[in-house]
């Protein structure tokens, strides 16, 4: 079966992220750390894509790109293939070492980059203490937070435009917050079978808030998003959709679907966004696969 389609928009931003194979390392030293950082600044150069944020752990990675002139797919192939091929040279090792291409998952609007580029940043926070955080040598944070100057490759400027110093932005990030579980909640099978997982995870993808999903306005593009897959997804019935949305009925679900599917086939732009949603692996899991 070919591989599906992955959304590879000019001007997007992503969150990327992939893991090995069986949960295996990654990186098995400081070299291989480094190498990797250094794949990505080739890419940056290479490629046209910016990273803003990144933070790399003994089986995983997360980076925050931004692909003005597109070019994701492009970039993490070099990177990863470029990647495991010195080290499986290094460490004499055979195969595959990540459980896929990568995930990508669109991060659309500057308050879900700022949450995006957080979570990223707090990754370590499994193997570092919270005061420790900031000299992680492995992640982005440190220049965001410290005064160790940024690598040219690196772009900071977005992250860091709304605060008015380092430790201004070391506050943001190592002060607890409610939305700090958010991507536990959405990788759990079980709260990906409820609907609110659904919402949540379409309202992060379109940059609004989670209550505009329940306006009746037919500009929203979000609600009819997230009503057109709640229906092809089957998560619940017509009548509980009706009464989750504030529809009247059944039948208005199954016109507001309708009119969903219409949209996808003429608006590339909110086909997108579907894609977004499904490659952020709701439909596998909502599905029982």
């Amino acid at each position: 079966m070919p591989r599906p389609h992955r959304p590879d928009l000019h001007g997007a931003w992503y969150h990327v992220i992939n893991r090995g194979a069986d949960r295996q390392d990654v990186f098995s030293c400081d070299a291989d750390f480094a190498y990797f950082e250094t794949l990505m600044a080739d890419a940056v150069v290479t490629h046209g894509i910016e990273i803003h944020a990144y933070s790399l752990m003994d089986n995983h990675f997360h980076q925050l790109m931004h692909c003005p002139e597109g070019g994701l797919s492009a970039a993490m192939k070099d990177i990863q293939s470029v990647y495991v091929g010195s080290y499986n040279h290094h460490h004499e090792r055979t195969g595959p070492m990540f459980e896929g291409r990568f995930t990508s998952r669109l991060v659309d609007g500057p308050a879900a980059r700022h949450l995006t580029g957080r979570y990223i940043h707090r990754n370590p926070l499994d193997i570092v203490p919270s005061d420790s955080l900031a000299h992680y040598r492995w992640s982005s944070f440190r220049h965001y937070a410290t005064e160790s100057s940024a690598p040219n490759w690196l772009t900071t400027g977005e992250l860091e435009g709304q605060f008015q110093d380092r430790s201004d932005y070391e506050r943001y990030v190592l002060t607890s917050h409610p939305s700090d579980k958010q991507a536990e909640r959405l990788s759990s099978p079980a709260a990906l079978g409820r609907l609110g997982a659904l919402d949540e995870l379409v309202a992060a993808i379109c940059g609004v808030a989670v209550d505009h999903l329940g306006l009746r306005n037919l500009d929203n593009s979000a609600r009819l998003l997230a009503i057109t897959l709640a229906v092809e997804l089957r998560i619940l019935g017509s009548d509980d959709l009706a009464a989750h949305y504030n529809l009247g009925s059944a039948s208005s679900v199954r016109a507001t679907a309708r009119r969903g599917r219409v949209r996808l086939a003429d608006d590339t732009a909110f086909e997108s966004l579907r894609n977004a949603v499904l490659n952020g692996r709701f439909d596998r899991v909502a599905k029982g696969a």
